[in-house]
């Protein structure tokens, strides 16, 4: 039987593929039972850690991405990471070299104070 998340269930774990590098967010329960990379379809991710615990104020990686348009949200990748937009969707830090769009949000969903600041922008942008 496939896995099921209860309704109030937020994915708060980070995989990285070993072969591509690629970061995508899971739920706790998952971990060991991941099949193959979305990315490049290589073998099983592996464990990069949690985003800030317990705070319920996690943020799915789609609904981040839908909020790169929101100058408040620029403004904290930009102050916080130290990041500035090439484009739409990618980020350069001070040495120029690209930023993926997968770390951006695992390192702000990994602080609670940014990870609440998010939040609140996804919030007021779907009421």
């Amino acid at each position: 039987m496939p896995f099921q998340p209860l309704p109030d269930d937020q994915p708060s774990c980070t995989v990285a593929c070993p072969a591509c590098g690629h970061r995508w967010l899971v739920y706790e329960q998952q971990l060991g039972l991941l099949g193959p990379c979305p990315a490049c379809d290589a073998a099983r991710p592996r464990y990069m850690g949690s985003v800030a615990p317990g705070s319920g104020r996690q943020v799915s990686f789609g609904s981040f991405r839908d909020l790169l348009d929101e100058p408040r949200l620029l403004h904290l990748i930009e102050q916080t990471l130290g990041l500035r937009p090439l484009d739409a969707e990618r980020f350069a830090d001070a040495q120029g070299r690209e930023v993926p769009l997968e770390d951006i949000h695992y390192a702000l969903q990994g602080n609670a104070g940014w990870q609440g600041r998010v939040y609140n922008l996804h919030m007021s942008r779907t009421r």
